[in-house]
């Protein structure tokens, strides 16, 4: 069964979010916010999204073995502490909310700041609206060999 994506369904909320994604870019800087989309994404079983943010890296000229490590990035030698906090919040708000300890909250505060850390809430937030919306509507990624 075809399924309407939502930027066809519900074009002027479809906006909104790209608004907000380019806020929380500005704020939390690009390569950081893409780290933190594809390893929701990753979580969340979004092919589309993990295409997407993995490819936007590539772009950026981020190092192949550290996109390739955003998946066992607690052993990776390839991350920052400031994407390592990212990464954690991540993995921590997409496995459910309220689960921010006192110790990784302090330590997103001290690396990030205030702004920065509320942003990054709402960015952990905003990727798995993301994912929900791409899982649930079947998106596939580009040249994709199968169809959902």
């Amino acid at each position: 069964m075809t399924r309407t994506p939502i930027r066809d369904a519900s074009p002027e909320t479809y906006q909104a979010l790209l608004v907000l994604d380019g806020r929380l870019k500005k704020s939390l800087g690009p390569v950081l916010y893409d780290l933190v989309k594809l390893r929701a994404s990753q979580l969340n079983g979004c092919a589309y999204c993990v295409d997407m943010h993995a490819t936007d890296l590539e772009r950026r000229r981020v190092p192949t073995r550290k996109i390739h490590g955003v998946g066992a990035w607690q052993e990776s030698p390839f991350f920052e502490p400031e994407e390592r906090v990212a990464l954690a919040f991540a993995e921590t708000l997409t496995g459910g909310i309220g689960a921010v300890d006192d110790e990784l909250w302090a330590e997103a505060g001290r690396l990030l700041g205030e702004e920065r850390r509320a942003d990054l809430i709402v960015a952990v937030g905003a990727i798995n609206t993301w994912n929900m919306a791409g899982v649930t509507t079947h998106l596939q990624p580009e040249g994709a060999l199968v169809e959902a």
